[in-house]
């Protein structure tokens, strides 16, 4: 072989490697909510619960949100907390985004609006 190197780099790159540990942890949270009613806010409250941060819809638009709570949340309790501030949230566009960031604040929650 003229190029030792050629060689290395197709034998290494047909290896595959462990999945990573949030692939892992999205298809947990995908098939965890599936069945589940609103199963994408679902899913979405199943990774804020494992400490990922989510871009999430509210009625006020979009917003990353991350939990701040040590220990974290179970998923139901990330889930309620997310449309208790969603129902409570009364204006629309960056007013509501702040509305929605003030209610989930004080439950442990950042939030930064996108």
């Amino acid at each position: 072989m003229r190029h030792p190197w050629i060689g290395l780099l197709l034998f290494t790159g047909c290896a595959t490697g462990a999945p990573s540990t949030e692939s892992v942890d999205r298809a947990e949270c995908k098939a965890y909510s599936r069945p589940l009613e609103h199963s994408g806010r679902m899913k979405d409250a199943c990774m804020i619960a494992k400490g990922y941060t989510m871009v999430y819809d509210t009625v006020a638009g979009w917003v990353e949100i991350q939990s701040t709570a040590q220990p974290r949340q179970a998923v139901e309790v990330v889930a309620a907390d997310l449309k208790g501030c969603n129902d409570a949230t009364t204006a629309l566009g960056y007013e509501g985004r702040g509305q929605f960031a003030t209610c989930v604040g004080r439950r442990g929650y950042a939030v930064r609006a996108r």
